[in-house]
């Protein structure tokens, strides 16, 4: 996403699709097909790995969870990945982008984490994560932390869109 607003590449990009709406709404899709495809055959992979690996032991989990936890982790990625679009579109630069992104879901997720407990459990990574695991604390469950990390995803989509349709090309 962050390539686009190199010197005249929107310019041409908007040229060729003049609809500001259509051009970042086909750009997300794109986003989001492989993100979700790469996560889910990632985790379909990673499940096979670790029943190998841990043979009888990795009997504790259902047929459900294990399902839900290669369909959460495709979605959550995809989430994920769609959530650092926006945010490339709108601060309009991939390393400020990575300059917010990377701190904040490596270091300050965990540390307000660890200090303040439930109010962590809403930022869009935390949330997400629910998903993941066999077990989890606090006031939300699997799918309610990715509806969450939907919702973050989903403001972040609407703040670069907006600013996609403010700002000069």
């Amino acid at each position: 996403m962050s390539s686009e607003f190199r010197p005249g590449a929107l310019r041409l990009s908007l040229a060729a699709v003049p609809r500001r709406g259509r051009w970042f709404a086909a750009k997300a899709a794109v986003i989001a097909a492989p993100a979700l495809l790469v996560g889910l055959v990632t985790a379909v992979a990673a499940l096979l790995v670790a029943r190998a690996g841990l043979g009888p032991a990795a009997d504790g989990l259902s047929a459900g969870e294990q399902a839900r936890g290669v369909v959460g982790c495709g979605v959550y990625l995809m989430l994920m990945a769609l959530f650092a679009a926006g945010i490339a579109a709108l601060l309009r630069s991939g390393v400020a982008t990575l300059s917010l992104l990377v701190p904040f879901i490596l270091v300050v997720s965990f540390v307000i984490g660890d200090a303040t407990g439930t109010v962590a459990d809403f930022l869009p990574d935390k949330a997400g994560q629910l998903v993941l695991r066999e077990t989890y604390d606090g006031s939300l469950g699997p799918w309610s932390g990715l509806a969450v990390t939907a919702l973050w995803t989903a403001a972040a989509l609407l703040a670069g869109a907006w600013s996609l349709r403010r700002r000069d090309a």
